[in-house]
């Protein structure tokens, strides 16, 4: 798929999309060809009327005969209009489905180095937007062309029966036409609807930056247009917008005229004709009823064209996800057996930016290895390159003496539980919330798990308990303390050998810190653990303490003895302590 995605572009990587559905859209668009055919039949049958009562006597049988072809025609067209779109429309969304679910695929076997160079908006446009415009390609235009194309062909071919030279000048129109459509094609060729897209996408991510900001916008009192990224992002796309109607405007308007235009050269000709006696007065009405008409159908393909460019830019898009690297697959799989983990000179940078320098430590099977520093240290990054979040420079990590790149992606994460730091929920129920990493778990394992967690009881308060819809989709609020526990339920069900824990305590509040922390040494029992905290307190207990600075790691060791030789340490330990001890004076000033 990634060397056709390179081949072809345009209207070629369409046809290709939708001929994974070749079968259904070629029925389709043969039906559509019927259903314009069909179409076709009415307008004869004015004419043969029209025939009939200008020359009496009139047989009315026949004039009835005429009416009933007229009406089974009309409902002949209507069903086959019916079967072509049924049949267009589940293609379309058969192909729908397997792009989105090849995209969710892609992105989820992504480097999250991928998803920080990109906005979420520009993300949520490539699969919602982009793929839907698939669907309008496929679902209406498909058949479109097939009726744009059939129609004005058997129209053309019968008028040239009645009158060939009328025919011509019928035609008149018609590269008048194609030569203003090409006009307004080229018109947006100079790059302006990557710009468009461009700025969509990025219109798209600060609208999301505002409103996931709006309670820091409503405490600091700013508005829409004090938010400059969000402004600059709509002014932005509209400038766009409105380029592209000044270079658009004029050649559609012509191709509009143009094509509404037949009336001005077959009226004239027609009533010359037809006073020289050359042409019938009925052959004249038959021109004007389906000379005009048969320039309709173009309408619709320039419509298509229009279009085409926009869902171009978003093929070029999800073609660009598709074909992005993978994390690399091992050549010779294997699964760990131990649950060591080990950091082996370990470099790691973003981009040009260096992180990590020259990382090592060892992790004992079912030892407790704390991470403390100052913020930015690296703390959470270790954690993350520990699930191949990224890919590190230099070095090796291992776990089991088995470097985690010849470790299937899948068995990795199967082997590690971890609770980040901000809890993320999914629109869904608390309960396919808390399954999610263990699909198929049984509702009393889920509920041990919520108990183990402390989140039962707060659980059952909700209005529907366990199906209660949370996230962002959902009517129902939890603070970050309840999204904490929900996570840290979602971790004791799946079980996994190796738990890493992000600061899982930072929104919980005393009381539920205390529960908190009981749940996890029951959580903690015969796994190995990484524990990355600002509370010194909670850690006192790991088996070693590893310390962080800038990058690098300036001590490690048990708490008694960090307290004794690492200054860095002893600092954090005295400001966290100092920390415990304050309080507000409510007379005024602390202490």
């Amino acid at each position: 798929m990634k060397k056709q995605s390179r081949k072809k572009q345009g209207l070629g990587r369409l046809i290709e999309i939708a001929g994974q559905k070749k079968v259904k859209l070629i029925l389709s668009g043969f039906l559509a060809a019927i259903s314009a055919a069909l179409g076709f039949i009415p307008f004869i049958i004015i004419y043969l009327v029209i025939v009939e009562l200008l020359n009496p006597p009139i047989e009315q049988a026949y004039v009835i005969r005429l009416a009933w072809i007229a009406f089974g025609a009309i409902i002949g067209r209507g069903i086959f209009l019916y079967g072509s779109t049924m049949i267009s429309h589940i293609a379309a969304f058969d192909i729908l489905y397997g792009l989105r679910k090849n995209l969710s695929r892609k992105l989820g076997g992504l480097h999250m180095g991928y998803f920080t160079q990109r906005t979420s908006g520009e993300i949520k446009k490539i699969v919602g937007e982009d793929v839907e415009r698939v669907e309008l390609f496929v679902a209406h235009h498909i058949p479109d062309i097939a009726a744009g194309i059939i129609l004005p062909i058997i129209t053309i071919s019968y008028l040239f029966t009645i009158d060939w030279r009328l025919s011509l000048i019928m035609l008149i129109p018609l590269p008048l036409a194609f030569m203003a459509q090409s006009w307004a094609f080229s018109s947006r060729r100079s790059g302006l609807m990557e710009r468009y897209s461009k700025s969509m996408e990025n219109m798209n991510g600060t609208i999301i930056e505002y409103v996931r900001g709006m309670s820091v916008v409503k405490v600091f009192g700013q508005t829409v247009h004090s938010f400059k990224r969000f402004k600059d992002s709509v002014y932005g796309y509209l400038d766009v917008i409105i380029e592209f109607s000044k270079k658009g405007s004029p050649p559609w308007a012509t191709f509009v005229v143009i094509t509404n235009s037949a009336m001005i050269f077959i009226l004239p000709f027609g009533v010359w004709f037809y006073i020289k006696g050359s042409l019938e007065i009925q052959s004249l009405l038959l021109f004007l009823i389906l000379g005009v008409g048969y320039m309709v159908p173009l309408m619709r393909l320039a419509t298509l064209t229009g279009y085409l460019s926009q869902i171009n830019q978003g093929v070029k898009r999800i073609d660009s996800i598709i074909s992005e690297p993978d994390i690399s697959s091992p050549l010779i799989p294997a699964i760990p057996e131990d649950n060591t983990i080990e950091f082996c000179n370990v470099d790691f940078a973003y981009g040009e930016k260096e992180v990590l320098e020259n990382i090592n430590f060892k992790a004992e099977s079912g030892s407790v290895t704390a991470l403390v520093g100052p913020s930015g240290s690296g703390k959470t990054t270790i954690a993350q390159l520990l699930l191949r979040f990224w890919d590190i420079g230099k070095g090796d990590i291992l776990i089991g003496d088995i470097s985690i790149k010849d470790i299937p992606n899948e068995a990795l994460m199967d082997k590690i539980g971890f609770v980040f730091q901000d809890a993320f929920m999914f629109s869904d129920t608390v309960y396919n919330n808390i399954c999610m990493d263990k699909i198929g778990a049984n509702e009393p394992d889920i509920i041990a798990a919520a108990k183990a967690a402390q989140a039962h009881d707060f659980i059952e308060t909700l209005p529907d308990g366990y199906n209660t819809i949370i996230g962002e989709g959902g009517k129902t609020h939890l603070s970050g303390g309840e999204r904490q526990r929900v996570a840290l339920a979602r971790v004791i069900l799946k079980d996994a050998p190796i738990i890493i824990l992000d600061e899982a305590t930072a929104f919980a509040d005393p009381e539920n810190e205390v529960k908190i922390q009981d749940a996890f040494s029951k959580l903690m029992h015969e796994k190995t653990v990484i524990v990355i905290a600002h509370r010194l307190s909670t850690i006192t207990d790991a088996d070693q303490i590893i310390i962080l600075d800038e990058g690098k790691i300036v001590g490690k060791g048990k708490h008694e003895k960090l307290l004794e030789s690492q200054n860095l340490y002893k600092n954090m330990w005295e400001s966290h302590t100092s920390a415990r001890k304050w309080s507000f004076n409510l007379s005024g000033g602390t202490k």
